[in-house]
């Protein structure tokens, strides 16, 4: 699910009455507000596993742990785990990163 940086207003600087708890007042932009999304079609799913296999296939090669490839990318344990089991969407960002350490083109992990 994604969230939305708006406010109760339901737009950024609108002050309306809260569907919450009634004030006329916006509980900060950077409230987190859900937002549902459409589930993603089979292949997207499928693409993202692949890549996470990529990227495990590597990480084991070059014999790192989640834990040490977290640390050399300042990114969470967890964080690694989710995209090696290609459980939620990740940030291209993210990926450069994991490139990077692992010395290799993004490319080759996204193939």
């Amino acid at each position: 699910m994604f969230y939305s940086a708006l406010g109760c207003g339901g737009e950024p600087g609108l002050f309306r009455e809260c569907p919450i708890d009634g004030t006329d007042i916006d509980h900060g932009l950077d409230q987190r507000v859900p937002v549902p999304t459409d589930p993603m079609p089979d292949w997207v799913l499928q693409r993202r596993r692949a890549i996470g296999d990529n990227i495990r296939a590597e990480r084991t090669r070059q014999k790192l742990t989640q834990e040490r490839l977290a640390e050399l990318t300042d990114l969470d344990r967890k964080t690694v785990n989710r995209i090696e089991q290609g459980a939620t969407a990740t940030l291209i960002d993210h990926l450069l990163l994991i490139a990077d350490v692992l010395e290799v083109p993004l490319s080759d992990l996204v193939r």
